[in-house]
């Protein structure tokens, strides 16, 4: 996708999400929402630039701390999420080869269930046959014509 059509497509969902936000009152989603946003875009930029290591933690993190906002786990959350990033220290590799066979399979998944559109257009392989001639023909009888002459 050309990057000026993916920045435009952001900002309108941004927009949108927002205004979702404002009609139905749920502000209390929005550093939540942040977060998240956050920690995935961090990923993506941490890998693209080639440091897995970091992409994980930062991923770890910010989706944790989404999460345990939504929760409202702040405190306790906190020191579950040290506890967790240094279970994982040494093995983000691992994690983040688990992360990319999950959104892997998530997309092959995604593009099986995407019905093709085409167009069922009969095909005959027969040439059409000639007019039977009036011998052959048999159509519906209609008796004796009269004709009037003046």
């Amino acid at each position: 996708m050309n990057p000026n059509k993916r920045q435009s497509a952001a900002i309108g969902i941004f927009l949108i999400g927002l205004g979702l936000m404002t009609w139905f009152h749920l502000w209390s989603l929005l550093w939540p929402g942040a977060l998240a946003a956050a920690g995935v875009l961090a990923y993506r930029e941490r890998r693209r630039i080639g440091r897995p290591i970091e992409a994980v933690q930062a991923a770890l993190w910010c989706i944790g701390l989404s999460a345990l906002l939504l929760l409202h786990l702040v405190w306790p959350g906190v020191l579950f999420l040290a506890g967790a990033s240094l279970l994982i220290r040494g093995r983000e590799t691992e994690v983040d080869a688990a992360i990319q066979r999950t959104v892997a399979q998530t997309r092959s998944r995604r593009a099986a269930q995407r019905p093709i559109a085409a167009q069922q257009v009969p095909i005959s392989t027969q040439q059409p046959q000639a007019a039977p001639s009036s011998a052959e023909y048999e159509g519906p009888s209609t008796g004796q014509t009269a004709h009037l002459h003046e």
